[in-house]
C-alpha cells in the first residue's frame, strides 16, 4: 500500500514538472499604439560650434514580431531636430537654434532577445525617411540682444536619409495585450540636408543630422493571438 501511494506521489510530481517545463503562451503578431518622446539632435559636418538641443518627437508606430526572435516596426513621427550655435561672428558674440521640424519615417528591423513572456527587449537598427515641414531660426541673441525669429526653410533640401540603432524595453501595460515600449536610439545622418549656407555653417555644402531619441510608446494588440511552445 505504502509503495502504491509511493509510486501515485512520483507520478503526480513528475506530471506537475513536466507542466511547469513545458508552458504555453499566447503571443501577439501586430500591435500599434502612440509613441512620444525626446529628441537630443545636432548639425554636423561643415558646421562650427553646435551643440546638442531638445526636441519633441511623437506620433504613431505598426509593429510585426515573428513567433521566432525577429520582427520589423514603422513610425510615422513629427520630429524637431537641428542644432544650438554658441559662437563669435565678426567678432560678435551670438546664439540661436537651427530648429527642423520634420516628419519622419523610421523602419526598423528587430531581434527579440527572448522568444517569448513578459519581457521581451530588443536591438534594432534601419533607415529613416525625413521630409521637411518647415525651419526656422530661433532664440537667436546678438551681443545678448534678443532677435526675433526667423524662417529658412528655403535653405533645406526636401528629404534627407539617415542610419539609426538603438535597443527597446518592452514590457506588459495595464490591460491584456497592451504594452509599454521604451526606445532609445542614435541616428545617423547620410545626406546633405541643405540647398544653400545657413548660418553657423563654413560656407561648404555638407550638413548632416545627427542626434540621439528615447521614446515612451503603448501598444495594443491587433488581430488574432498566436500560440507558441517552448521549454524553459
Amino acid at each position: 500500500m505504502f509503495r502504491s501511494i509511493s509510486l501515485r506521489f512520483l507520478t503526480i510530481l513528475c506530471v506537475a514538472l513536466l507542466s511547469c517545463l513545458s508552458t504555453t503562451y499566447a503571443q501577439q503578431r501586430f500591435s500599434a499604439g502612440p509613441r512620444i518622446g525626446l529628441n537630443m539632435s545636432t548639425l554636423r559636418g561643415d558646421v562650427q560650434n553646435f551643440k546638442l538641443t531638445p526636441g519633441l518627437t511623437a506620433g504613431a508606430f505598426l509593429m510585426y514580431s515573428s513567433l521566432n526572435h525577429f520582427g520589423i516596426s514603422a513610425d510615422v513621427l513629427y520630429s524637431q531636430r537641428g542644432g544650438k550655435f554658441e559662437g563669435n561672428t565678426n567678432g560678435v558674440p551670438e546664439e540661436f537654434k537651427h530648429r527642423i521640424n520634420y516628419l519622419e519615417i523610421p523602419i526598423a528591423l528587430r531581434y527579440f532577445l527572448t522568444l517569448d513572456g513578459n519581457f521581451r527587449p530588443n536591438i534594432f537598427f534601419g533607415p529613416s525617411l525625413f521630409i521637411p515641414l518647415s525651419a526656422q531660426v530661433v532664440k537667436q541673441k546678438t551681443n545678448g540682444v534678443a532677435q526675433p525669429d526667423v524662417d529658412n526653410s528655403q535653405a533645406f533640401k526636401n528629404a534627407d536619409l539617415g542610419l539609426f540603432a538603438g535597443f527597446q524595453l518592452n514590457f506588459p501595460g495595464f490591460g491584456q495585450r497592451q504594452r509599454f515600449l521604451i526606445d532609445a536610439r542614435y541616428t545617423f545622418g547620410l545626406t546633405d540636408i541643405t540647398k544653400q549656407p545657413i548660418r553657423g555653417g563654413t560656407g561648404a555644402q555638407n550638413v548632416y543630422n545627427s542626434g540621439a531619441t528615447i521614446t515612451l510608446g503603448y501598444g495594443f494588440g491587433v488581430g488574432p493571438e498566436y500560440r507558441s511552445r517552448y521549454r524553459k
